[in-house]
């Protein structure tokens, strides 16, 4: 068993790991859909990219688990890095092709999964498994204030239409963040994959949750473009929102950290996020960055009380299938979502129907949910 200073050492290295990495993706992450659109990319055409990114992860999502619980998730994550350089390059040279948009999903999934497969491995082995609540606050913390720094960063080099400085600078800072992992153990289990019967393991809740929590990326992946098309045409007021949020999440999240033990906020944090999401479409000026601001708050409150569910409940399997599974979830959710997206032509719509997915979702979670406790009660007494 690991000690309780080596786990804090570790937990150093990976928030250093953590603040470079997350700056050098948010460069280009934040804007991505955007840069595309920008660039005379269709919106369906943008949505056809994020489609196929996803349901590339999918099953590169089990090759890099395996690779991961065989080698090293060190590897899985020098892939990741790997191919996140060469998408910068493929990006640069920009072609407008079904196959361009196929190669680009490609390398994207196989960074993101490269990076989030080992990340995932890296953060739930190194975290207490009591009192986890203010160490992963800290987690966050560090994750969002990188978010800001980048958000403005990234704005403002594709604004002055200096792509490759951005790109150049973002590789460069992907490959050093890598280095402080070196020194914490990243091998595997070498766990046998067995997905079907593990997922007979998993909690029918968590799957509607993370399923639920996933498709609000649709939502930020979108609202560059409606932001563009209706409010501002620039990267700087998509940097801007981000920027704004992130503030809000570094405000709230210590105060909710401590809270989060106590009680958990899932629904009514999902509740609160589709109002605010849908006020969003309401205001076509600046007042958009006061709702951003309060956009924030609700989404960690969503996110704390979801990493409250992650890791209150991967002791019901081994880490690699609770790893891998997630995943999964995340690349089945985000490819049904946005499949009814490619049908539509309007950019409000497209964020209205998400909106309209995550609440039948949420009506299926409370339900399950409320069975559940009236099952447990009836057991009590």
């Amino acid at each position: 068993m690991k000690s309780a200073i080596n786990s804090k050492n570790d937990l150093r290295k990976f928030n250093v790991f953590l603040f470079v990495s997350t700056f050098a993706r948010s460069l280009i992450e934040i804007f991505i859909s955007l840069y595309l659109f920008k660039n005379g990319f269709s919106i369906q055409s943008v949505l056809t990219f994020y489609l196929l990114e996803n349901l590339f992860s999918f099953f590169i999502s089990i090759l890099f688990v395996k690779i991961g619980e065989k080698y090293n998730y060190a590897v899985v994550m020098y892939a990741g890095v790997i191919s996140f350089i060469v998408l910068q390059v493929v990006l640069g040279n920009l072609v407008h092709s079904f196959w361009y948009i196929s190669l680009i999903s490609l390398l994207y999934a196989v960074y993101r999964r490269g990076y989030w497969v080992s990340r995932r491995f890296y953060i739930t082995n190194i975290m207490p498994e009591k009192g986890s609540s203010v160490p992963y606050s800290i987690v966050m913390v560090v994750s969002e204030i990188a978010s800001i720094f980048s958000g403005f960063v990234g704005a403002y080099l594709l604004d002055g239409l200096n792509v490759t400085t951005l790109m150049i600078i973002s590789s460069i800072l992907l490959f050093i963040s890598v280095l402080p992992l070196r020194k914490i153990k990243a091998n595997g289990n070498r766990t046998k994959i067995e997905l079907i019967k593990n997922l007979k393991k998993y909690d029918k809740r968590n799957f509607i949750a993370f399923s639920l929590y996933e498709i609000n990326n649709l939502l930020s992946f979108i609202f560059p473009i409606y932001v563009y098309l209706y409010i501002e045409g620039t990267y700087k007021m998509a940097g801007s929102m981000n920027a704004i949020s992130n503030v809000a999440i570094i405000v709230f999240v210590f105060l909710y950290g401590r809270i989060i033990k106590k009680k958990n906020f899932f629904i009514v944090s999902t509740i609160l996020f589709i109002v605010v999401s849908l006020s969003k479409l309401l205001f076509l000026n600046y007042f958009i960055l006061a709702i951003c601001f309060i956009e924030g708050i609700i989404k960690k409150m969503q996110n704390q009380s979801l990493g409250k569910i992650y890791f209150e409940n991967r002791n019901r399997m081994d880490l690699a299938h609770y790893n891998l599974i997630y995943q999964l979830l995340e690349a089945v959710a985000r490819v049904v979502a946005t499949i009814p997206l490619l049908f539509m032509n309007d950019v409000r719509i497209m964020i209205i129907t998400v909106l309209g997915i995550i609440t039948v979702e949420l009506y299926v979670y409370a339900i399950i949910n409320k069975t559940r406790k009236v099952k447990n009660e009836a057991i009590l007494s």
